[in-house]
């Protein structure tokens, strides 16, 4: 059948082209090669046509070739068209934006400002402020001292009453570190006495049959172990809170404050007081002859001069009374020490409150107007 439709195809070109002659010579050719095809061997066949088939999808590739090149010339010719457009656009609006620019504010300059600017340039503008500067100024100055400022004299008053905190905040921290070395000396004197070795007495003393409640968990306890319970008790409780920060402790001149143990977990450094840390620091082991070394006193606040005999271990009236005098002495100290950083504080704001008040920036920007010229105080006073 494509034979027969080859040949066909051939006959009606001859037609439109040649004579009769022409067709049944290119009929007889086509038969002959035809003819010449039947006859091949069917394996040459295949081969005939698998480079027919190939011919053909090469000739569709360079056609889609041709097209994606075609294609991507449109792409660039489209690009270029819309850059030239967007060019041309923004000359025109740059064109816009020149027509009604006005000469700029600088001093003795004539050129046009700045697109959304009142000047052609920083420098014109610098100079422009400080010409302002110079004209306004020395005016402003000599208004500000001539009319007295309320806020200003309150200010003043201020600065010197937190002056005079401060010098008490500082010689009452000198007062307490005066005290924790007097600590320490008394600490080591009662440490010096000798044991009291009367059995009887001791005995009377820590044979006690009276029971109260202990304050932190409620459990009923013995009078001779009453202090000792207690004590165990906060520190197991105080243990489960934590203080921290991120950063340790650093205060010139001071000594055994704050614990400043690092802990991993957390990253953070324990803020609570050395003396009194129940988690890093521990009470060392009290050995048999060590006294109690507690002074003694008399109306509560008057020292007599003795100190208690008793055996550390066994006296249950003075129970970590070194730990208690000391974590009071350094309570007192951090106390003073934020007291100072409060003044401080205090101090800056109220100095930069002054500083921002008679500046350039206020003394530029605020004015105040003296209609009487005979009158220079302009606060107001109160009739009686």
């Amino acid at each position: 059948m494509g034979q027969y439709v080859e040949g066909m195809a051939e006959l009606r070109l001859c037609r439109n082209g040649g004579g009769p002659y022409e067709a049944e010579r290119i009929w007889e050719g086509s038969k002959a090669r035809h003819g010449a095809f039947l006859l091949l061997d069917p394996a040459l066949q295949k081969q005939t046509v698998n480079v027919k088939k190939m011919e053909k999808l090469k000739k569709k590739m360079e056609w889609k070739v041709t097209e994606m090149m075609e294609g991507d010339m449109e792409a660039e010719n489209e690009k270029k068209q819309k850059l030239m457009e967007r060019r041309k656009h923004l000359e025109q609006m740059a064109a816009k934006d020149l027509a009604p620019l006005q000469q700029c504010l600088g001093p003795g300059c004539v050129n046009p400002t700045r697109p959304g600017s009142k000047y052609c340039s920083d420098n014109c503008g610098m100079k422009l402020a400080a010409k302002r500067i110079y004209e306004i100024l020395p005016q402003r100055i000599q208004q500000w001292h001539n009319s007295p400022c309320i806020a200003e004299e309150h200010g003043k008053k201020m600065l010197e009453s937190i002056l005079r905190e401060q010098q008490d905040t500082h010689t009452r921290l000198k007062e307490m570190e005066c005290q924790f070395h007097e600590l320490e000396a008394i600490i080591l004197r009662g440490k010096q006495q000798a044991v009291y070795s009367d059995e009887e007495n001791i005995k009377v003393i820590t044979n006690s049959v009276h029971q109260i409640f202990c304050v932190s968990c409620g459990k009923s306890i013995s009078m001779h172990v009453a202090l000792r319970h207690m004590e165990h008790c906060f520190a197991k409780y105080e243990c489960k809170s934590s203080f921290g920060s991120l950063y340790p402790t650093c205060i010139e001149g001071a000594t055994r404050l704050f614990c400043d143990v690092y802990d991993p977990k957390s990253q953070r450094y324990c803020k609570r007081l050395q003396v009194l840390c129940p988690e890093h620091t521990k009470d060392p082991k009290v050995p048999d002859d060590e006294v109690c070394g507690c002074p003694l006193v008399h109306n509560v606040f008057e020292l007599t001069g003795n100190f208690c005999r008793l055996p550390k271990r066994l006296c249950i009236h003075h129970y970590c009374w070194e730990k208690l005098r000391r974590a009071e002495v350094d309570l007192e100290r951090v106390r003073a020490l934020y007291k100072l950083e409060e003044l401080s504080e205090r101090e800056h704001k109220v100095r930069t409150a002054m500083r921002n008040r008679a500046g350039l920036l206020a003394l530029m920007l605020h004015q105040t107007v003296q209609h009487d010229p005979l009158t220079t105080d302009l606060r107001s006073r109160v009739h009686n």
